[in-house]
């Protein structure tokens, strides 16, 4: 998909679409092969809202670049160029709504255009995606409308955030201050799931953990200690949906220090325990959505 389409309509390309319909579509992407070196420019021809399930990249857009991981929502509006590159050595891969014009004029007015590039602190709305790409996977017999409901409550909520992080007045960025916050991102989404300490951070980027922790939190606006949480569980997800996973097994792969721990960290964040989702993920999408309260 590298050309903008003028009438805004969803391309019939051989996309591995999980769901598609005139107004929005759902599908699977991988990135194998993510090289090191920067990709081509790209854009795409409609409006796409990407959720990372595991891994990470560098994306460069709009003058600026961003690590993208799985606390990520990333937004391409049709036509607009971006690349990327995968420097942390990890594979990606993830899921798309992509969105008819129309339907995000409804949304967002006669602009129709997102302001920002990605948006995070989004949980509930990246845990209905998940059990709604996992719920379409089993390519058991879903009612459309059901499907469709699901997917515009996630996006109500990503247009949300989106815009209140385009209306968040800041100091003037920095270079350095932007620079040692995606630094530590990309630390971060490397060694995620050992026992990190923020003096380990701090020197690995050669800053005080003073500092760091301050123009981590002015750039972001969230702590190294709330990040570095969200990261691991959003690694969760996945395999909570997929319900092949023991929690203490996971909790420990993921660098919490206990399966209590782990399931508190969840429970703060969600508000629902990981049995609690894992039971989830087999219920039919009307209670998916109840259940998250979007």
């Amino acid at each position: 998909m590298s050309e903008p389409a003028s009438s805004g309509e969803i391309p019939d390309t051989n996309t591995h679409w999980l769901f598609k319909n005139p107004q929005l579509g759902i599908t699977l992407w991988d990135c194998a092969h993510g090289t090191r070196e920067l990709s081509a420019e790209r854009r795409q021809p409609c409006h796409v809202v990407s959720f990372v399930h595991s891994g990470a990249f560098v994306l460069h857009a709009r003058g600026r670049s961003a690590v993208i991981d799985a606390t990520s929502v990333l937004l391409h509006n049709p036509g607009e160029p971006f690349r990327s590159e995968h420097p942390l050595g990890r594979r990606d891969h993830g899921s798309s709504i992509v969105v008819q014009r129309k339907l995000l004029l409804d949304l967002l007015g006669p602009d129709a255009r997102f302001p920002t590039i990605h948006v995070q602190g989004l949980f509930r709305a990246q845990l209905l995606q998940r059990l709604l790409v996992r719920s379409l996977q089993d390519r058991k017999p879903r009612e459309a409308m059901a499907v469709e409901e699901a997917a515009l409550k996630v996006l109500r909520e990503v247009l949300r955030g989106d815009a209140q992080a385009s209306s968040v007045p800041r100091k003037p960025s920095r270079r350095a201050r932007r620079s040692y916050a995606e630094d530590a991102k990309a630390l971060l989404q490397q060694r995620f799931r050992e026992r990190l300490q923020l003096d380990d951070i701090a020197r690995s980027l050669y800053v005080s953990p003073y500092h760091l922790c301050r123009l981590f939190r002015e750039e972001t606006g969230v702590t190294i200690h709330s990040y570095l949480n969200r990261l691991r569980l959003r690694e969760a997800l996945e395999p909570i949906a997929e319900g092949k996973t023991d929690l203490s097994e996971l909790a420990a792969g993921l660098g919490f220090s206990s399966h209590s721990h782990f399931t508190a960290a969840f429970r703060k964040e969600l508000g629902l325990s990981p049995r609690e989702v894992k039971k989830l993920a087999t219920a039919r999408i009307p209670e998916m959505v109840r259940a998250l309260n979007l």
